[in-house]
């Protein structure tokens, strides 16, 4: 709490001659509680040109993020703001603009489906801000055969103590990711992305 206060008290200060008062409110609210849910109506998605993702940053806030491009499996999502969300097969690998970002550098080594059905292996991942090097044991298994299909990855971070998982769900004709949970960085609050293609 003293920290927002801080943060507050700072923005604040240094941006009085750039912020009139009836902004303060508003950038209050967005640092304090986040921005308004997007809910992902059928008139929304209907008003939307190209494909996009919805990323649940925590606290609420949502932002919408368009499909830049698509090069050899890999979705390079981007923002208003430029901030880039980089996926393979619904795995965020890449990211630069948040806070907190990441570079997976191994990730073909990410895939759901194996003989065996549970895959494992180990992730190289570089963390930025500030930088640092560690290995993510996964292990991928499918644990849910419905109306979609949903795959749990099981991550083991020995150097940070920590274990978590990241869920994934499919469409089961097209193969293609339609959500996710995600937890990418140590520092910051575990991703949902809801996938919606335009084609």
């Amino acid at each position: 709490m003293i920290k927002k206060l801080f943060l507050l008290f700072l923005l604040l200060l240094q941006s009085c001659a750039f912020i009139s008062y009836n902004q303060i409110v508003p950038l209050i609210k967005t640092a304090t509680v986040g921005d308004d849910d997007v809910e992902l109506s059928d008139e929304f998605i209907a008003q939307q040109s190209y494909s996009f993702i919805r990323v649940d940053l925590g606290k609420g806030a949502n932002i919408i993020m368009v499909l830049q491009k698509i090069n050899d499996g890999i979705y390079t999502w981007i923002s208003n703001e430029g901030e880039k969300i980089i996926t393979y097969n619904g795995k965020i690998i890449r990211t630069s603009g948040l806070i907190y970002n990441i570079d997976i550098i191994n990730f073909k080594d990410f895939k759901y489906f194996s003989p065996s059905n549970n895959y494992s292996g180990i992730f190289n991942v570089m963390l930025k801000d500030p930088s640092a090097f560690i290995e993510q044991e996964f292990v991928i298994s499918l644990i849910d055969e419905g109306e979609n299909l949903l795959f749990e990855e099981n991550m083991k971070v020995d150097v940070l103590n920590s274990s978590y998982s990241n869920y994934y769900w499919l469409d089961r004709k097209s193969g293609m990711p339609i959500k996710t949970k995600q937890k990418i960085h140590p520092m910051l609050p575990k991703l949902r992305i809801d996938f919606v293609y335009k084609y």
